[in-house]
């Protein structure tokens, strides 16, 4: 009888042990391999440039109104660099993108038209590749997901600004773990630009 015992005390034993020992493996190693649960508080998120502005020349109707135009456009390719608390880069981290028109950037005349885009430059070449890049345009409330590139820290977006008429701005915000960050692009007349 005490044999018996001592052999189921053992299988158990054995059984509750490797069931501990995988649980707790497969715990560290979602944790190691999911950046995006792990991060430090202080979380740092920059965009580069700051601030962007284009100056444009505005052809103005009999009325006086500028025209716009769908194809008159510049882009402007923005670096967001997630970092921790002591500047060293966070790869393969979450990233949440959200381009914003201000309130004085009302749509043209035809509601369909856009002033600002949204790109992500999934290829690495700088350059916008319409419209399979594409992943928001001024007015979509959607926040853009993406990470960090994995050595680096940082993700290439590109903003195109419609540069018909002076006025338009908008915000482009950068949310990462803890952190926040955010740049301006606006379009300006000569006039504006005297001031």
């Amino acid at each position: 009888m005490k044999s018996t015992l001592k052999i189921i005390d053992t299988t158990y034993t054995k059984r509750l042990v490797s069931g501990l020992s995988v649980g707790l493996l497969s715990l560290f190693f979602s944790a190691c391999n999911n950046s995006n649960d792990q991060f430090s508080p202080g979380t740092n998120v920059s965009i580069a440039p700051t601030s962007f502005s284009w100056t444009v020349t505005e052809l103005l109707d009999n009325q006086g109104q500028c025209i716009f135009y769908p194809d008159d456009y510049q882009d402007n390719v923005m670096v967001v660099t997630v970092s921790d608390p002591n500047d060293r880069p966070i790869g393969e981290m979450k990233l949440e993108l959200y381009l914003s028109p201000s309130n004085s950037t009302s749509n043209p005349i035809l509601s369909n038209q856009h002033v600002f885009y949204l790109y992500d430059d999934l290829n690495g070449n700088g350059v916008v590749d319409h419209p399979e890049e594409l992943v928001s345009g001024s007015g979509d409330p959607i926040l853009y997901e993406t990470e960090t590139e994995k050595y680096h820290g940082t993700k290439a977006v590109i903003v195109r600004t419609n540069t018909s008429c002076g006025g338009y701005r908008a915000t482009l915000h950068a949310y990462a773990g803890d952190g926040y960050g955010a740049m301006e692009i606006n379009t300006q007349t000569e006039d504006d630009g005297e001031d």
